[in-house]
């Protein structure tokens, strides 16, 4: 008996053979052709490959097309994160952080205690002329000529490009109502600027470089070289008055920039009519081969007073006029839009096979095609940026003002729509890896939990307007963060997660309602609300638990990621030692007839020593 189980254990030869025969003849190919093909590699030939056999490449990628769509769509995430990375800078460097930061603490600081038209001058004459045009090392030692022309006090790494800008916009007289008892006392009234309102009539003294006329001339936004312009109160237009301070790298420069901030002080350049004051000017560091777009703006609204702030924009020089470089990074975004081509030539096959409305009524339908839209919207902003950049002088005259916010706009346009996409791009890795059943579990979860979460956003909607107009009323006009009911949403949402920026300042604004409105919020907000969407998530979670069977991460990977991987890796070394991938096919074929032999043979001998045990207890 023992004898004949360790035959039937033992692998025979003839059963090698003939399972040999059967898997070839499985695979539709006649066994004596492969048989010689064998035989003359056993005798020392080459590997031979049968007319019309596809490379085991081939084979393996129609054999696999999900792993391969994943693949493929990670190399495509790695030259789109290579873009990224060209239009912010490297991942590890923060030198573009500390140069705007440098930019705003020696301009913009000081900047921020300007709350009337006089501080704007002494600002102007004690700060920024001295420190945009410096002509004198820290310890009064008299610039050379080879240090004039770099701002911020040397030894900086600023250099000063073109002309600095001063502009103001003005609004005409009687632009707003006044009450009917005291229009006697008010004869003439300001109101809020707007385009309607705006005022461009010439006005100040009349001098003989003026030719007769007013000093100050309004001139439009093309011959400003200026764009519409959001502020912290409205939105201002191109046009104004225009004044200009040369940067001539001489050491009467800053002197000259004095006397005419002193003249427009002496000639009431500001008065009750200017809405909006902006000092435009160009830095470039060539170390890092930035430019820096800065805008001082003190707006002068209706209400009163000022209201000041710096606003920068930095650009690489080879964003907007390419070099080496640039050209080099052009050729791989152009490259990157050729791979969205093949992309959407994939989708449109797909629509016309599943039809439009089968189509678009997928999830991943109308993802893929606002991810397209993102990309191409980006590259319309990059290349658009390009066009205006060629436009205007590089590098600008001394003495004429060249404003390159426009195609510095167009490049942060450019990065905050691949901010947007850069996150939809790589949640996308979901759908190519659909596939895989814990991915599965995690995109199925969400879904069903999905119609309850548009239900509880709906409610949530509810909530948050109602507060938010509470919020409004009762300290509109006094707590910041309350001023508009966009700022109430934000604060409350901030509220909500747990940062509490304004409670001091609501219970000084209303002691009754303060600590009230605060607590209702919180309760309602933090302890109820979000309480809800937790459980709304654990209850999808439990209903996909109970449908789907869940397969951990090690089985997968053991079982169904790994072995093709595997596999493909033994033939392709098999390959490269010469050997025939074929055969190494026949011998994972002749492997598993004679797994399957094995099993027999065991389940039989099973059987028959059974047997024997129960005779013998007979």
């Amino acid at each position: 008996m023992e004898e004949t189980v360790f035959r039937e254990l033992s692998p025979h030869p003839n059963r090698q053979g003939a399972g040999r025969q059967r898997a070839r003849a499985a695979r539709g190919r006649g066994p004596g052709v492969r048989a010689a093909a064998m035989d003359d590699d056993e005798g020392g030939a080459g590997p031979v490959q049968l007319p019309g056999e596809k490379p085991f490449i081939v084979r393996w990628v129609q054999k696999n097309p999900k792993a391969v769509d994943a693949l493929l769509y990670f190399v495509f995430l790695i030259v789109f994160t290579l873009i990224v990375f060209n239009a912010q800078g490297q991942p590890t460097d923060a030198s573009p952080y500390y140069m705007i930061q440098n930019v705003r603490r020696r301009w913009g600081r000081p900047f921020e205690n300007v709350t009337a038209a006089s501080d704007w001058f002494e600002y102007m004459m004690t700060t920024f002329v001295p420190l945009t045009f410096p002509n004198r090392w820290y310890n009064g030692e008299p610039f050379g000529d080879s240090d004039l022309g770099w701002p911020g006090g040397h030894p900086e790494t600023y250099r000063l490009l073109g002309a600095v800008s001063l502009r103001q916009v003005r609004v005409r007289p009687g632009t707003c109502s006044v009450h009917q008892e005291l229009k006697a006392t008010v004869p003439s009234c300001y109101g809020d600027y707007n385009k309607e309102n705006e005022d461009r009539q010439a006005y100040g003294p009349v001098s003989d470089t003026s030719f007769g006329e007013p000093r100050y001339q309004y001139t439009g936004a093309e011959e400003n070289g200026e764009s519409s312009f959001r502020g912290q109160a409205t939105t201002y237009y191109g046009g104004g008055f225009q004044q200009a301070l040369p940067s001539v790298a001489r050491n009467d420069t800053q002197a000259a920039a004095l006397t005419k901030i002193m003249q427009m002080r002496d000639t009431t350049w500001i008065d009750r009519q200017t809405r909006a004051v902006f000092v435009d000017f160009t830095l470039y560091n060539p170390s890092l081969d930035y430019i820096v777009v800065v805008k001082l703006t003190a707006e002068f609204p209706a209400s009163g007073g000022a209201i000041t702030r710096t606003y920068t924009r930095m650009v690489k020089s080879e964003h907007i006029y390419p070099r080496t470089w640039g050209t080099l990074a052009l050729v791989l975004e152009c490259s990157f839009l050729f791979l969205i081509l093949v992309y959407m030539a994939l989708e449109i096959r797909l629509i016309m096979r599943m039809g439009f409305s089968g189509y678009f009524l997928r999830f991943w339908g109308l993802y893929d095609w606002f991810n397209f839209l993102l990309f191409w919207a980006a590259a319309g902003s990059r290349f658009h940026a390009i066009v205006l950049a060629g436009q205007l002088p590089f590098p600008p005259d001394d003495k004429v003002f060249v404003n390159y916010e426009p195609p510095a706009y167009y490049i942060v346009q450019w990065k905050n729509i691949l901010a947007v996409n850069a996150f939809i791009t790589w949640m996308k890795m979901f759908k190519y890896m659909s596939h895989i059943p814990f991915m599965t579990h995690l995109i199925k979860v969400v879904f069903s939990a999905l119609p309850d979460t548009i239900g509880f956003i709906i409610a949530m909607f509810f909530v948050f307007f109602g507060f938010s107009l509470s919020h409004f009323l009762a300290y509109g006009d006094e707590v910041e963060g309350f001023q508009t009911l966009n700022d109430c949403f934000l604060t409350l949402y901030r509220q909500m997660l747990g940062d509490f920026p304004t409670v001091d300042a609501e219970e000084q604004s209303n002691r009754l309602l303060g600590p009230a409105f605060f607590v209702a919020w919180t309760a309602i907000a933090s302890i109820l609300l979000l309480n809800m969407f937790t459980a709304i998530v654990i209850d999808g979670f439990e209903k996909v638990r109970s449908e789907v069977e869940k397969v951990g991460f090690l089985h997968f990977m053991n079982n169904q990621a790994l072995p093709p991987f595997q596999n493909a890796l033994k033939k392709l070394r098999k390959l490269a030692e010469g050997g025939d991938d074929d055969d190494e096919e026949s011998d994972d074929d002749d492997d598993n007839e004679v797994g399957r032999e094995v099993r027999n043979s065991l389940l039989t001998g099973c059987i028959v020593a059974s047997g024997s045990q129960t005779r013998l207890r007979v």
